[in-house]
């Protein structure tokens, strides 16, 4: 599947049927609408920051933003914890180790892994990479969903 594409087109539908310009959802979501424009576009990927604001925005669950399912919202969105907070619990919960998911599945890298500890932000292909190695949806992995 093209995530990518099928981003674009929900977020397409999304904004026509709220009627929304890229200067309307600029303001609403606080991102620049040159970042909405290449989102569009399919020019440039999206991180979860960004993701979590347009599916809030559209009353939206991520799988329904990213073109996963058909079903907008089946649940009440929670606050997301910090991800990295977030992806240990689920390792936990999973008995997945460090070491499976760095070396022996090469699933994503210790400096991944690092960053998401120190803050950073991830992407829409690292989380569905996530979603699928984990059998679980994007929101479930994000904390969205309980």
């Amino acid at each position: 599947m093209d995530y990518m594409s099928d981003f674009s087109e929900s977020l397409k539908e999304l904004m026509l049927e709220k009627n929304l310009t890229y200067r309307a959802l600029s303001k609403i979501i606080g991102i620049s609408i040159s970042n909405i424009g290449r989102w569009i576009n399919r020019e440039q990927f999206i991180y979860l920051s960004s993701a979590l604001k347009l599916a809030d925005c559209f009353e939206c669950s991520l799988e329904f933003l990213f073109g996963r399912v058909d079903t907008r919202l089946n649940y009440i969105p929670r606050s997301c914890p910090p991800f990295y907070n977030r992806l240990k619990e689920i390792m936990q919960l999973q008995a997945i180790t460090q070491y499976k998911l760095f070396i022996k599945d090469k699933i994503v890298t210790p400096s991944q892994f690092h960053q998401w500890k120190n803050g950073s932000d991830i992407s829409y292909e690292t989380l569905i990479t996530l979603a699928k190695y984990f059998n679980c949806t994007l929101d479930y992995l994000v904390g969205r969903e309980g």
